[in-house]
């Protein structure tokens, strides 16, 4: 991936359409957007596979909200983010399929246990990377908005699961267990 975005940024300096000084940046931005649009496309797939393509978007995308400002683990490799995400996806997506198939007790335990995800949320965010260091206004600024994001997010999805969009509110809380699951493991990796 990284080859592909270092000789289209060569093409486009070779060509005088980016400055020979600005070619790192460019290639960190294309990396970062060729990596997201992977991991989207990936969802996608892996929604369709398991005839959840709506649901599989909705996890996804609250999971990327919520870590995005409550932070979380970090891969050491693009290739070992790219595996945790698939398997992590895939066991999100058999989650949401499994509790569309049982009855309401086992709905109920998935609420109480998206209450506390978010407890631990609020508990813990932000947690910063060596890489991406937060300052202390952004460390109150990222608290505020991972609070509000993941008790709205909460809230949405309690109204879903008991009205007809189950298996939206299910993908929901599978984006608030996963956003706290690498909280948990980002705060075990800073610990060691």
């Amino acid at each position: 991936m990284e080859k592909i975005g270092s000789k289209i940024i060569e093409f486009f300096a070779s060509n005088e359409l980016i400055k020979n000084e600005d070619k790192e940046i460019y290639k960190y931005a294309f990396n970062i957007i060729l990596s997201s649009l992977i991991h989207i496309a990936t969802v996608m797939i892996l929604g369709l596979c398991f005839n959840l393509l709506i649901e599989s978007l909705t996890f996804y995308c609250a999971y990327i909200v919520i870590r995005k400002f409550a932070g979380g683990y970090h891969a050491k490799t693009p290739v070992r983010c790219y595996a945790f995400s698939v398997i992590s996806s895939i066991i999100m997506l058999c989650l949401i399929k499994y509790a569309n198939s049982v009855g309401n007790i086992f709905t109920y335990l998935l609420i109480i246990f998206e209450l506390l995800c978010v407890v631990l949320i609020i508990l813990m965010s932000p947690l910063d990377t060596e890489n991406n260091p937060l300052n202390s206004y952004e460390k109150k600024w990222y608290k505020t908005l991972s609070v509000l994001i993941s008790v709205c997010i909460f809230i949405i999805s309690l109204f879903c699961v008991l009205t007809e969009l189950r298996n939206i509110g299910y993908s929901l809380i599978c984006g608030v267990i996963m956003s706290t699951l690498v909280l948990l493991m980002r705060k075990v990796q800073i610990t060691n």
